[in-house]
């Protein structure tokens, strides 16, 4: 005798949804090991102890940028790192279209490096919010 159990019925649709949600595959990043510019002109370095590998970063435009009109912040829990190298930033912009935000994940971090650009992050999609 064969039995079948209803995937709903032997874990619950709540714990099921759960299962899925978790097992689902993490997005391929849109770019990936780009170098953080600007460290030296604002708190990174003293936030680097705090900082780590898998860490999520906040991208958001800046339009009104009078050096760049393509620039895009960086910020790690409120707190602005840096911004996206230039040959970057106007792709990613094109990119965003009308989104504002991108999200960051730090895949490298060594302050004691030589390179001036010592957080290398990966740039993914800003995840919609589904509400229900």
């Amino acid at each position: 005798m064969i039995f079948t159990i209803n995937k709903c019925s032997f874990l619950g649709t709540a714990m099921w949804k759960k299962l899925k949600k978790w097992f689902r595959r993490a997005p391929q990043p849109v770019v990936a090991q780009v170098p953080v510019a600007g460290l030296a002109y604002y708190r990174a370095e003293d936030l680097a102890t705090l900082m780590h590998r898998g860490d999520l970063l906040d991208l958001r435009r800046e339009p009104d940028n009078e050096h760049d009109a393509h620039a895009i912040m960086i910020f790690w829990h409120n707190n602005k790192i840096g911004y996206v190298p230039g040959e970057y930033a106007r792709e990613l912009n094109n990119l965003l279209g009308d989104c504002d935000r991108l999200c960051g994940k730090i895949v490298t971090i060594d302050p004691e490096s030589e390179e001036h650009r010592w957080v290398k992050f990966n740039i993914y999609p800003q995840r919609k919010r589904r509400w229900r």
